[in-house]
């Protein structure tokens, strides 16, 4: 419920930021295994990664699951943690490719994970603001 502001929102939307919390729960389960806290991963993953690489993965994940639960709730604050989401996972890209040095050597697998999980950030954030303008969030 959107608290009277605009018109009611549509049951697409609730059901695209439950896709959308479930894709970042898998995210914060990625990046649990990815520290440590749960076993799985590969230990030379988060060996590999800086510090503030292993944070934008914390804030991605985190803030995106938060976000898109807002999102769900049609709350209006969802818009700032998705696009706090997306900024994270642009700051992960920007290691990834750049900073790395092993781009050329991704296996396509990876490179289609990457590009998936900044499409949806994308996706996600533009949803919100969209819902926003639209009158939907409260």
């Amino acid at each position: 419920m959107n608290n009277g502001i605009g018109t009611p929102a549509p049951a697409w939307l609730r059901i695209v930021a439950a896709l959308g919390l479930i894709w970042n729960l898998f995210g914060v389960y990625a990046y649990l295994q990815t520290v440590g806290m749960l076993s799985g991963a590969d230990p030379s993953m988060s060996d590999a990664m800086p510090a503030w690489v292993t944070g934008a993965f914390a804030v991605a994940v985190f803030a995106g699951a938060l976000g898109s639960l807002g999102l769900a709730m049609l709350k209006r604050w969802s818009k700032w943690l998705l696009l706090l989401s997306l900024l994270a996972v642009l700051a992960m890209d920007v290691w990834k490719f750049m900073m790395r040095g092993d781009a050329p050597a991704m296996a396509q697998a990876d490179m289609i994970l990457t590009a998936a999980v900044t499409l949806i950030a994308i996706l996600l954030a533009w949803l919100a603001h969209w819902a926003d303008k639209r009158g939907w969030l409260g």
